[in-house]
């Protein structure tokens, strides 16, 4: 069954898509992941569908398999899947309707059994409405939608994960570091992440290097996140620590 993710760039939809395909009953086939723009289009129909030997000057004289043929049994993620043109629209809709495709210069389909997810910060039904998204295609995708919110509607997480980088990257560093002062943690909980947990994850590698101490200080963190204007509405560590 199809699911879309939604959210802001840098909220960890990927993640969330990895998830899903763990707990599900594909858990142990194929979890192939791409992001749609990475490749321009031409190259990225190659990368998706795969080609047949002769299909084009300088082909592989074998042909090559593409990652729906890769992820086949398993689970296919299209990352940014809202920047995919209207052609390569039409054969994704083809694959999810017939669990079929054409490789490029083919002429017998290929069957696949593949689980779908896909992921976007784009309003799709804003691009359906200005037919740069196919209507079909969406309502195909959205069959189940989990929409992932920002990191400052969430606030309550950025100790956890600020914790569970700052244990990665001590431990990368070779640095034993047990934590961060409540003042440094108060001004990560204060600070409005525009980059979301990719922000985050960013800011606390960078103060695991720079730290010489046992606890990160508000000298390590990035100076937009320190001497930023804070918001007096989020929590401060205290005050969570309190609620729990």
């Amino acid at each position: 069954m199809p699911v879309l993710v939604t959210g802001e760039k840098g909220t960890g939809k990927k993640s969330v898509a990895r998830a899903i395909h763990q707990f599900g009953d594909s858990s142990k086939k194929p979890f192939i992941s791409i992001n749609c723009l990475s490749f321009p289009h031409s190259l990225l129909e190659r990368r998706l569908f795969g080609y047949e030997k002769g299909a084009f000057t300088g082909a592989d004289k074998n042909g090559k398999m593409g990652l729906f043929e890769l992820a086949n049994t398993g689970t296919i993620f299209l990352d940014e899947v809202g920047e995919l043109p209207l052609d390569m629209q039409v054969k994704l809709l083809r694959v999810l309707q017939e669990q079929e495709f054409e490789r490029i210069g083919g002429r017998k389909p290929v069957k696949v059994d593949v689980r779908v997810l896909a992921a976007t910060n784009r309003d799709l039904e804003e691009m359906v409405k200005q037919k740069t998204f196919r209507q079909d295609l969406y309502y195909r995708l959205n069959v189940i939608g989990v929409e992932v919110p920002s990191l400052r509607e969430r606030r309550e997480d950025i100790p956890v994960l600020a914790t569970a980088f700052l244990e990665r990257f001590a431990l990368a560093n070779r640095k034993e570091i047990k934590g961060f002062t409540p003042q440094a943690m108060d001004a990560l909980l204060k600070y409005s992440w525009p980059g979301n947990v990719r922000e985050l994850e960013n800011a606390v590698e960078r103060a695991a290097i720079l730290c010489l101490g046992e606890y990160i200080s508000e000298r390590e963190l990035p100076m937009a996140v320190s001497s930023a204007p804070k918001n007096s509405d989020a929590p401060t560590l205290a005050e969570l620590q309190g609620a729990a």
